[in-house]
């Protein structure tokens, strides 16, 4: 028999808290805002759990006013987002992160703004925090 009340760590804010601990970062959420760097953070709807563990797919978008600079910090939101193997966010234990795409960018169709995506897997335990 289950126990009851098992669920997963909401890992959209559990990545906003993070993201913004990133030095030189404007902003982070899951709505595009005008500052910029800006790291749009968006969960797919994939993987799944085994009632104890949770993988997440996520894309992460960097958008900036200029090019060579949103290329720059695209390196510094990757090396940001290895470093969450293995630690906690807010209490939330993150076990393991996998890039599944590396980071290129899309046309934005804004001459104006520059964004790059990379895709990464997230897996973290159940329990982790409250709904």
């Amino acid at each position: 028999m289950r126990p009851e009340g098992r669920h997963f760590a909401n890992l959209r804010t559990l990545l906003r808290t993070y993201m913004l601990t990133l030095d030189g970062i404007g902003g982070a959420g899951t709505k595009l805002e005008p500052i910029f760097p800006f790291v749009l953070i968006t969960v797919i709807p994939s993987g799944g759990d085994n009632y104890l563990w949770s993988r997440q797919t996520v894309d992460i978008e960097v958008f900036h006013r200029d090019y060579s600079a949103a290329a720059d910090f695209t390196r510094l939101v990757h090396d940001h987002m290895m470093k969450l193997r293995h630690s906690y966010v807010d209490g939330v234990p993150i076990s393991d992160v996998t890039t599944i795409n590396s980071f290129g960018d899309l046309d934005y169709e804004d001459d104006t703004v520059h964004r790059f995506i990379a895709e990464y897997e997230i897996e973290s335990i159940a329990n982790a925090q409250p709904l």
